[in-house]
């Protein structure tokens, strides 16, 4: 049945994350290791120019991804958005199983499926921060070819070249202080995705602006606090304004058609503007 196989899609999506965001840990902890002279290895990472460190400068201005001085601070952009997936995996897979799972609103799970396939084109953050190496060995699990990691501060560039010799370029820049990610996607040098997330006090909020080769736009909103949290989509024309990190955990109800789930009560407003309202039993398969 068509609803089972959604739920098989959004799985396999998910764990597929998962398994790069392993591959990449274990990839960066062998790059960690010292040698048995104890010496640097310079191999895969990125050849970045970094300015010797002021320490009496104020360096506000040029974020660094080594550390943070905040407790149970991501310590790099990748680790960041690691447990922002993790996060938006949990509801993602919860709302997805609701819908699917009420014989009422089983079609409307197939919405959630763009937000869930957006994040394949995400899949080279998991490397901000990491190196060369990391990426390579990451993203070429993947088959991407011609990988160019690039790395200056807090901006990260991977570049790879796709199956059908499309040329695609994911950039970020990692706001330690915010817990933040903004990146921007461009194939063959043209703009086709800005996806952006902030921790919050409840948990994260996100927005995608996704951008098709028909040239048609879509909008998702996303906020989540633990398990809970609700996504909202819309068609728009323009990219809309940046997130500011004030934004409510109600925030995607902004849009015309969204989904929220809270314990097990699921609320939400179809696309063809049917109001929703039940509680959700987990499936068990």
């Amino acid at each position: 049945m068509f609803t089972a196989k959604n739920r098989s899609t959004m799985q396999i999506v998910y764990r597929l994350t998962a398994i790069i965001l392993a591959v990449l840990l274990l990839a960066s902890c062998a790059r960690n290791v010292p040698s048995s002279e104890d010496k640097p290895d310079d191999k895969g990472k990125p050849e970045v120019t970094v300015q010797p460190e002021d320490k009496g400068s104020d360096n506000s201005g040029q974020q660094q991804d080594k550390g943070s001085n905040a407790p149970g601070s991501p310590a790099t952009a990748a680790e960041s958005y690691s447990n922002f997936a993790t996060a938006k995996g949990d509801v993602i897979t919860m709302l997805s199983d609701a819908l699917a799972n009420n014989p009422d609103t089983a079609l409307y799970s197939m919405s959630l499926l763009g937000v869930v396939m957006v994040d394949l084109a995400m899949l080279p953050a998991s490397s901000f921060g990491l190196g060369q190496e990391a990426a390579n060995t990451a993203l070429g699990f993947l088959g991407l070819k011609d990988i160019e990691y690039t790395e200056s501060g807090n901006q990260y560039s991977v570049k790879h070249t796709r199956d059908d010799g499309r040329k695609y370029e994911l950039q970020g820049v990692y706001d330690k202080a915010a817990d933040s990610l903004k990146c921007k996607a461009f194939l063959d040098g043209s703009h086709c995705l800005t996806y952006e997330y902030r921790k919050t006090s409840y948990g994260y909020v996100a927005q995608i602006f996704s951008i098709g080769d028909d040239g048609s736009a879509y909008v998702y909103k996303l906020a989540f606090s633990d398990r809970n949290g609700a996504v909202g989509m819309s068609e728009e024309s323009a990219e809309p304004p940046a997130l500011t990190g004030s934004e409510t955990i109600d925030f995607p109800k902004q849009c015309p058609e969204w989904y929220a789930i809270d314990g097990d009560a699921v609320t939400g407003v179809t696309s063809d503007g049917k109001e929703l309202s039940f509680v959700y039993t987990p499936s068990e398969d």
